[in-house]
């Protein structure tokens, strides 16, 4: 499995970075963020390249490109079953989520493991989100000087029960994306 995109593959490292350092200031597991941080697009190698260039895309792209987290999913899940859940996670925790449910946990899984997916897979949420913003063309960018509101204000409204992490991951994203 291979991101040879680069603009996806240089994403996913920051976001690796970004929760490596976001998990070890909240005394989480910094490796397991670390790694489900890089990895957390792996779906993406099977996404078109052509859809990662940074101009703004179709609904029926967009539909596209959110298959990644599930794809992400099936390629890690026969490797590291922990980064796998991680990748169908990422973009599943609010709302307007897509990926996996809380119904596809393994049953026989102990809380303390899917507690942990859910906190590392937050994580790697906010991350992915802030990233995003403060480094791609179209979407995320335009919607960021179309709404007036802040990059701190989108987040707060997007992850309102998970401010902590908010705040973290701002201050840690400011020493680290440039």
């Amino acid at each position: 499995m291979s991101i040879s995109h680069p603009k996806v593959r240089e994403h996913a490292e920051r976001v690796a970075f970004l929760a490596e350092a976001v998990a070890f200031r909240m005394k989480k597991d910094a490796k397991a963020a670390f790694f489900a941080g890089l990895l957390h697009d792996a779906g993406k190698a099977s996404i078109p390249n052509h859809l990662f260039d940074g101009r703004n895309i179709t609904e029926e792209e967009y539909a596209e490109v959110k298959k990644h987290s599930i794809a992400g999913f099936m390629a890690l899940k026969d490797k590291h079953l922990f980064t796998a859940y991680c990748a169908g996670f990422h973009h599943a925790l609010n709302t307007k989520g897509y990926g996996l449910t809380l119904k596809d946990f393994p049953e026989n899984w102990e809380i303390q493991t899917v507690k942990k997916v859910l906190e590392i897979s937050m994580i790697i949420a906010i991350c992915d989100y802030i990233d995003a913003a403060r480094t791609r063309d179209g979407v995320m960018k335009s919607e960021a000087n179309g709404s007036g509101s802040s990059l701190k204000e989108r987040l707060e409204k997007k992850f309102p029960d998970d401010l902590e992490v908010v705040r973290i991951a701002l201050g840690e994203a400011a020493k680290i994306i440039k």
